[in-house]
């Protein structure tokens, strides 16, 4: 057997891979034989089957897969020993001759591979020289305010005011249908809670808050709350079961304030700060710190992302990566039987531009020779399972139990192995170049982070099994 590669171009070759008779004919008899020893046909016992009758019925397909064994062990041992940088998979060339793998005249096989190879490049743009703008959101007293009442109020007490409601308060109705202006006979009643600030009509809203309990006011229930469609007033409001979902009910209802409920802030002692923000903090002061650390760190994460696409943006235009789109076009359809050529031809450019940026990654990671290690990929798991299991924390060895079902699965080994990876070629990156620090209003921030959503949507890329 040998395999000869010949260059089309810096990123395709051949190998054409010969395989002699010598090679396959003693694997083909041995397992003819094999099969003889086992055939049962009616009119021979079992293992008397003549040889010339299993040639005749199962030899080409027996020789096919002698062969193709061999072409396929020959080829993976080459590209292990030659260490090629594929892209894709091999694929059979174009003009690859037909055979039918007659047993009557053996004789020689050529087989012809086209392969596609990663380009060889030198990473340009990775240094100091080059900067970005890196955004910082503006945290104002405003929001520290709006996030230490949230806290104030998690942590406060339950308050059922008789009168004097705010907007804030929640409001419980016992509410009875009426027929005209005076209350149906065996009309619909009902009991449910609202609160003020999410009723629509301004005039009923204004009413409400100067009423006292016990007092009655009147309103179309399907109007009452902003943005509730019918459905949910006939199943929250009028406590309509399944089977009378569609009951005939009237609009207009008379309703008696029978509670409220209002959550009174914590008092900003020393109590309510260690509870609320962990034992070194005691102070109002120290308080508005802890909230400022947290919520600019909210939304440095958002930033990071902002900053690895510029990154990728830069690092794209600076650096022209020819890629054999020809043969990845043909190896895209070959092992995606789903994916029809109009599709590919939509998506080819998102898919070309993803594998491009994966090899700059490879190169950071060459270049700096980066590394993942078990531990990491372990730890990765520990959080994955302590955020989704957020309100009820594990003991340790139960977690690591979980831990150690992950690291059983292959699929979620490697998508944890990626996703850390990436994120330390995303601080190599971030640690070379120059960042300059950019003030922006949480408004403004929003609206980047809205345009950078729009931009990605849609974007997607046929995927394979090889990929």
């Amino acid at each position: 057997m040998s395999i000869i590669r010949t260059d089309k171009t810096e990123i395709e070759a051949q190998l054409a891979v010969s395989i002699s008779k010598e090679d396959y004919e003693p694997k083909l008899k041995s397992e003819l034989q094999k099969y003889r020893q086992k055939a049962q046909m009616r009119g021979f016992r079992k293992g008397k089957v003549p040889m010339s009758v299993i040639k005749k019925m199962y030899g080409k397909a027996m020789l096919a897969d002698v062969v193709n064994e061999l072409v396929q062990k020959e080829l993976g041992n080459y590209l292990e020993e030659e260490k090629l940088n594929l892209l894709g998979q091999p694929l059979p060339a174009e003009d690859q001759e037909t055979y039918d793998f007659d047993l009557t005249t053996l004789k020689d096989f050529d087989f012809k591979f086209d392969v596609g190879l990663a380009p060889e490049f030198e990473l340009k743009g990775l240094s100091e020289a080059t900067e970005f703008d890196q955004l910082v959101v503006v945290v104002t007293d405003d929001m520290i305010e709006q996030d230490l009442m949230a806290a104030r109020k998690r942590a406060g007490k339950e308050v059922h005011p008789e009168g004097d409601y705010v907007e804030t308060d929640s409001i419980t109705f016992d509410a009875k249908e009426l027929e005209g202006d005076d209350l149906k006979k065996k009309g619909l009643e009902t009991s449910f809670k609202v609160l003020i600030s999410s009723i629509d009509d301004e005039a009923l809203k204004d009413q409400i808050l100067k009423s006292k309990k016990g007092e009655v006011v009147r309103f179309n229930i399907f109007e009452l709350e902003k943005d509730k469609d019918e459905q949910y007033v006939r199943k929250y409001l009028l406590n309509l079961e399944s089977e009378e979902i569609d009951r005939e009910v009237g609009q207009h209802f008379e309703a008696t304030i029978v509670d409220s409920l209002r959550i009174d802030p914590a008092d900003l002692d020393e109590e309510f700060f260690i509870k609320a923000f962990g034992e070194d903090v005691k102070s109002e002061d120290e308080a508005r710190a802890k909230i400022k650390e947290h919520i600019q760190a909210f939304y440095n994460r958002q930033v990071e992302a902002l900053s690895f696409r510029d990154f990728q943006e830069k690092l794209m235009e600076l650096n022209t990566i020819d890629l054999p789109d020809d043969f990845l076009q043909r190896w895209l359809l070959a092992s995606n039987e789903k994916l029809e050529a109009d599709q590919l031809e939509q998506e080819y450019p998102d898919f070309a531009r993803n594998l491009a940026w994966s090899l700059v990654e490879r190169n950071v990671i060459k270049q700096y020779e980066l590394k993942v290690e078990v531990e990491e990929v372990r730890q990765s798991m520990r959080n994955q399972i302590m955020q989704y299991m957020n309100s009820f924390p594990l003991p340790p060895e139960t977690l690591d139990k979980y831990v150690d079902e992950m690291m059983q699965n292959r699929e979620q080994v490697n998508k944890a192995y990626e996703e850390k990876m990436s994120d330390k070629v995303f601080e190599k990156i971030r640690d070379i170049v120059t960042l300059n620090p950019k003030p922006i209003a949480l408004e403004d921030f929003e609206k980047v982070i809205q345009e950078a959503k729009a931009a990605q949507q849609g974007h997607s890329h046929p995927h394979t099994e090889e990929e």
